[in-house]
């Protein structure tokens, strides 16, 4: 059960909204196909700079996963296991952990906690609209607080 804290009900109290993933997600997400060898994969996050790529299913009906830098370090590099013949879909976490765009910083952070992630994908009507990360929450709060008081 998520308890709330007085300030994130007073805000609700006041008809404030705290602060929402929806403002500060990234988007568009970045995408590749299951059978992306993960070298590529890496290189498209070295290239973009960013730290994950969700992984599209490997057949229709399957699931959606995510590979991030810390499942390669995890999976090849401390398993002393070669890259070659690697791919994408072989270092992806599955399932999803997903959040709506409307759901706040708070209650994020909490999911994402549980769930001992450092990002979750942003689900709206079916379809992935955007990705939040600890480094977005940690940095709104830092710099605005979890919603306005």
């Amino acid at each position: 059960m998520i308890e709330l804290s007085a300030s994130f009900r007073r805000c609700w109290m006041l008809g404030q909204k705290p602060y929402t993933v929806g403002e500060i997600m990234t988007s568009p997400v970045v995408t590749v196909p299951a059978s992306t060898p993960a070298e590529d994969a890496l290189h498209l996050m070295r290239n973009k700079r960013i730290h994950s790529v969700i992984v599209e299913p490997d057949r229709p009906g399957g699931a959606y996963g995510i590979m991030t830098q810390r499942d390669l370090l995890k999976k090849i590099v401390a398993a002393d296991r070669p890259l070659l013949n690697v791919t994408a879909g072989d270092l992806a976490s599955s399932p999803l952990i997903t959040v709506s765009p409307d759901t706040t910083i708070k209650q994020a952070s909490i999911i994402m906690l549980d769930a001992n992630i450092r990002r979750a994908v942003v689900m709206k009507e079916g379809q992935i609209v955007g990705i939040v990360s600890d480094t977005d929450i940690f940095q709104t709060v830092e710099e605005r607080g979890w919603g306005p008081d």
